[in-house]
């Protein structure tokens, strides 16, 4: 066989290659467009009935038996992003009027762990205190859920929130007033790698929506609850340091080929390449402590802005190779200054953009 027909061979096999790939991968297509519509069309087999509102009231109804709570934080542990939880020991009272004891029917609504939970009462009955009020005060320990929010990520605030509620009684007959005087957190309480802002909260009322099958009562979907939240914010020293220090200095790296000499195209490209390959690695450490999100967080943000930068350099350094006249003097004079004026502009569009991103996180 000559070399003609050889090639010609080869030609046709990957020709066949090529089509069998393309058959394959419009095969798969279809087969997953018919997988997206029956689960489309199996949808209408669900009942669809999203319920509940939570209704911010300072009011009890009337009739209502009153219920002041209060809250003193004495820890905040195991704060897990992943997980979208945390723990919390504190202190908790109740003061009320009444021969109902409320204490039995506290429920925490965001509770995740039954098991660990403990929620012991530190007096053996409730006390009366001067103004009749009857007195109980709890020690309560447990894992409750909290979704995060990470979209401002690393510059981001959180709260843990705490939702109490009445499990038992609807809102006309019993009615939590939140102790803000006398509530707060312990100087000891830490929450490593946060600054701990405050705390705060109201009293509501959660709709349920449903009676749960409870016909003909009134206020049955109604149950009076509050929300405390405990105010976190990040250490802005982590985004700094642990972050940003690292990328900037792999991207002074990246722009600094643009001062050599244009007639050192291998030296020049090869450190703009390293730059993105160091950034790949860096952006997967510095979102490691983060769940995978759908949407982009404001870190993926700063290294979309940093590749950009790396492939403008790339380019930047292939086009000046290409028109580059290494035996003219003018010409190389003419590359550097364009070089130049490419390095000021890449990095005052860098500052630019990544400022704009924080106003907007």
């Amino acid at each position: 066989m000559d070399l003609k027909n050889k090639n010609n061979v080869l030609t046709s096999n990957r020709v066949m290659v090529l089509t069998k790939s393309l058959l394959l991968l419009l095969f798969t297509f279809c087969a997953l467009q018919t997988t997206a519509r029956a689960a489309t069309a199996s949808e209408n087999q669900y009942l669809k009935s999203t319920r509940g509102t939570l209704v911010t009231v300072d009011t009890p109804p009337p009739g209502a038996q009153k219920v002041t709570v209060g809250i003193y934080g004495l820890n905040v542990y195991n704060l897990d992003l992943k997980a979208s939880t945390y723990s919390m020991t504190a202190y908790m009272w109740l003061r009320w009027k009444g021969d109902k004891d409320p204490v039995a029917s506290l429920d925490f609504t965001n509770l995740v762990q039954d098991v660990v939970f403990t929620k012991k009462t530190l007096l053996g009955v409730p006390k009366i205190l001067s103004n009749g009020e009857k007195y109980q005060c709890i020690r309560m320990d447990g894992v409750f859920f909290q979704p995060y929010d990470l979209s401002s990520y690393p510059l981001d605030q959180q709260e843990l929130s705490l939702f109490v509620e009445n499990s038992t009684d609807t809102c006309d007959k019993c009615f939590y007033i939140f102790d803000k005087p006398s509530s707060g957190y312990d100087v000891g309480l830490k929450v490593p790698g946060w600054i701990v802002k405050g705390l705060e909260a109201n009293s509501y009322i959660h709709d349920y929506g449903t009676d749960f099958g409870e016909k003909d009562v009134a206020y049955a979907s109604k149950y009076s609850g509050i929300k405390i939240s405990l105010g976190l914010e990040r250490y802005i020293n982590f985004f700094i340091w642990k972050l940003m220090l690292p990328l900037l200095i792999i991207l002074m790296s990246n722009w600094l080929s643009l001062l050599l000499n244009p007639k050192l195209f291998e030296v020049r490209v090869v450190m703009p390449a390293t730059a993105l390959l160091t950034i790949v690695f860096l952006q997967q450490s510095a979102l490691d402590a983060i769940p995978g999100c759908s949407s982009l967080v404001l870190m993926d943000k700063i290294y979309l802005l940093a590749y950009l930068s790396v492939v403008l350099t790339l380019f930047q350094i292939i086009m000046i190779n290409v028109k580059l006249d290494k035996g003219s003097e003018a010409s190389i004079l003419k590359m550097i200054k364009l070089d130049k004026i490419s390095f000021a502009v890449q990095v005052l569009f860098f500052v630019a953009v990544f400022a704009f991103l924080l106003i907007q996180k």
